[in-house]
């Protein structure tokens, strides 16, 4: 078991089955792998649920998935230019699907709030204060943690979690892809006899949105204090260099979908929910 800086235990993995039998831990699990996407089967009195993670990455969503005790689906990354609107869009997904949405942004916020002495804090606040990125060394425990959490939440409609912002660099992408249990709970060999580790998403959502509609609405919403159009431009700089590599590759891997979010809010909700319902990807991992 991976325990982190933290003081959590860390797990990923997109393309598998876990069965958790009864009588067993929670911790205690058989995984074996599927052919495409990770479908986690948790078995409690009898019945067996399946748990997603989804990644929403820059203005992308990705699906990923994931599993949890007695309740397992796949993880979704959500991540978009500033002002794309990607907690909107994940606060609505999250609520119309019955998944749990991270904000990592202010998931990473809300812990340097109690722990602002500590090495790493000093560490975030730099990163977030010169617009860089933090290593998957600093960043996946944190990633890992809340995916635990959503797993062993005791919510039988939840069918899997939303994590907003992230990867946003191909390194972030490229460090989310192996499973880190194989020591404690490894991976059962395929009908083959082979054993793959590769993390893989099984969808990711683009959202689209222009720079002039972007900036209007970053200097709009109030965030944060320190917001201002210089901040906007190096964060969009930095979302073009960074995180529209991560987009294509997922195009390249054929599972990139569009969506326009120029419009209003509604309008926005509209476009992404009739793109969902077509996508045949979508609704083997999450559902109507």
């Amino acid at each position: 078991m991976i325990h982190c800086q933290l003081g959590c235990v860390c797990v990923t993995r997109a393309c598998v089955t876990i069965r958790l039998m009864p009588q067993q831990q929670p911790n205690t699990a058989i995984i074996k792998p599927t052919n495409r996407r990770m479908k986690l089967h948790a078995k409690s009195g009898g019945k067996s649920r399946s748990f997603a993670i989804v990644f929403i990455i820059g203005t992308v969503i990705s699906a990923l998935h994931l599993s949890h005790p007695p309740l397992l689906t796949r993880p979704c990354f959500n991540l978009g230019a500033p002002g794309a609107g990607k907690g909107t869009l994940s606060a609505y997904l999250a609520q119309k699907y019955n998944l749990v949405h991270y904000s990592v942004g202010d998931g990473l916020r809300a812990w340097m709030r109690l722990n602002r002495s500590t090495e790493l804090a000093a560490k975030i606040q730099s990163k977030l204060d010169n617009q860089g990125f933090l290593t998957s060394e600093d960043l996946n425990p944190f990633i890992y943690r809340e995916i635990l959490d959503a797993i062993n939440l005791n919510e039988p409609e939840v069918k899997g979690i939303l994590i907003d912002g992230y990867p946003r660099c191909i390194e972030q992408l490229d460090s989310f892809g192996t499973w880190p249990f194989q020591d404690t709970m490894p991976l059962a060999p395929s009908d083959g006899g082979n054993i793959s580790l590769d993390i893989k998403p099984d969808l990711v959502l683009s959202f689209q949105i222009t720079n002039q509609n972007a900036r209007a609405r970053y200097l709009s919403r109030g965030r944060d204090t320190n917001d201002s159009a210089d901040k906007f431009e190096k964060r969009f700089t930095e979302y073009e260099l960074e995180t529209l590599p991560v987009e294509q590759e997922y195009r390249k891997r054929g599972i990139l979908i569009s969506i326009d979010v120029n419009g209003t809010k509604d309008e926005n909700i509209g476009a992404l929910t009739e793109s969902l319902l077509q996508c045949e990807i979508w609704q083997k991992a999450i559902g109507g």
